[in-house]
């Protein structure tokens, strides 16, 4: 007699695959920085590129991807401007408040289940902030 698993050899590929798909079907903004690196000619390049042979498609990839960097390196090193000032919103807040904001910042792009363990990090970071802040 078999002692095979009632739900067949593949059941361990396949609930892999569905939290793969689970993790895709989040609905996703664009982050702070994609929409300050973003504009409407990448978009445009965006758009084409699954109409193009797959010999093209890698050069237009890494042009875009090339542009979106050189954008961003730009805006890194800009001290003035309002872009410069929505990147570096969490300049002057302490490290444990830049921490929460970084937790929840990454939680809007988070499947239920990771949103729960980023939940989980962030009460376990209140309890030990707040011992700290009781000790001293």
């Amino acid at each position: 007699m078999s002692m095979n698993p009632p739900y067949g050899k593949d059941y361990h590929m396949n609930t892999e695959n569905q939290n793969d798909a689970q993790r895709n079907d989040v609905q996703t903004n664009p982050s702070a920085l994609d929409t300050l690196v973003q504009s409407r000619e990448i978009q445009m390049l965006k758009s084409i590129v699954p109409y193009l042979e797959r010999s093209k498609q890698r050069m237009v990839c890494l042009a875009i991807y090339l542009a979106e960097l050189q954008k961003t390196i730009r805006l890194i090193d800009t001290d003035s401007g309002m872009q410069a000032a929505q990147l570096h919103i969490s300049e002057n807040e302490s490290p444990a408040e830049r921490t929460r904001m970084m937790l929840n910042a990454v939680r809007e792009y988070c499947s239920p289940r990771e949103q729960e363990s980023i939940d989980l990090l962030l009460s376990f970071y209140d309890f030990t902030t707040m011992q700290e802040t009781n000790l001293f």
